[in-house]
């Protein structure tokens, strides 16, 4: 399978990436979820990263892009097709995946699921499951990624998947959350050039490293879930986003920023 093109090389600077995840954008022009025009919060998030993060090697989009209608791939495609920046997507679980390649499937949007880019080899995930909140990988999906890992061991490498393979601590989300993690934590474990794994579905911040490996979720470009809740609720937190930059030398530097400016 092949790789999309690489961004332009950039031998002494790090590997700059963005990160918007669970923009839930309606089908319906002036559609709204949960009473918040989704398109509109991710416009805002777009335009932001631009005025402070420009310019970049590429953007990820990392699951639930739009919600339940495939229309919402048409309304958000806009607020990228602009640029000449890679835009590398992949499902949640309110995603439609083949609408969601085949709406998506000319530049700057790519589906592929590995990107490789100089010292770096980014891998990329479904891990969705038809009909159902919760994430699966296959084994075969689990195979894909030892193999991928093996075959470009020479490079640092940066996993990136829509559930949370990591507890939150709130038990209605920890119920849709990656089944059996472990089996994707021993892959990456049997690999030491894995630097990275980033999800999104959370629609929190999250931060750890273990082990010399960056654990990162990213929050929603609209809304957000209250951390530490038995039971669904909304957070007060504005809509946010990601950037990283990934150092050839293998080292992730990373920060959630939120659009009330506190990040």
């Amino acid at each position: 399978m092949s790789a999309p093109r690489r961004p332009r090389k950039r031998r002494n600077k790090p590997l700059r990436l963005l990160q918007f995840t669970d923009s839930h954008v309606a089908g319906e022009d002036g559609g709204r979820v949960r009473g918040m025009d989704t398109l509109a919060t991710l416009s805002s998030c777009v335009e932001h990263a631009r005025r402070h993060h420009a310019p970049v090697d590429a953007i990820l989009l990392t699951g639930d892009l739009v919600q339940d209608d495939a229309r919402g791939y048409l309304r958000l495609a806009p607020l990228f097709a602009r640029g000449r920046t890679p835009v590398h997507c992949l499902p949640g679980n309110h995603d439609l995946p083949a609408e969601m390649a085949g709406l998506l499937s000319r530049p700057p949007f790519a589906v592929e699921p590995v990107v490789r880019c100089d010292e770096w080899t980014l891998v990329l995930l479904d891990s969705t499951v038809a009909g159902a909140g919760h994430g699966e990988l296959a084994p075969e999906s689990l195979a894909f990624l030892d193999d991928t890992l093996a075959r470009y061991a020479d490079t640092h490498a940066l996993v990136v998947l829509h559930h949370h393979p990591l507890p939150t601590g709130s038990p209605w989300l920890d119920d849709i959350m990656l089944r059996e993690p472990a089996q994707l934590l021993d892959v990456l474990a049997r690999h030491d050039n894995v630097r990275g794994l980033l999800w999104g579905h959370v629609h929190q911040a999250f931060d750890a490293l273990r082990d010399g490996v960056a654990y990162m979720a990213t929050p929603s470009t609209c809304f957000q879930f209250a951390p530490g809740c038995a039971s669904f609720e909304l957070d007060e937190r504005p809509p946010g986003y990601r950037w990283l930059h990934l150092y050839p030398d293998g080292e992730i530097e990373s920060r959630v920023v939120w659009l009330d400016g506190t990040g």
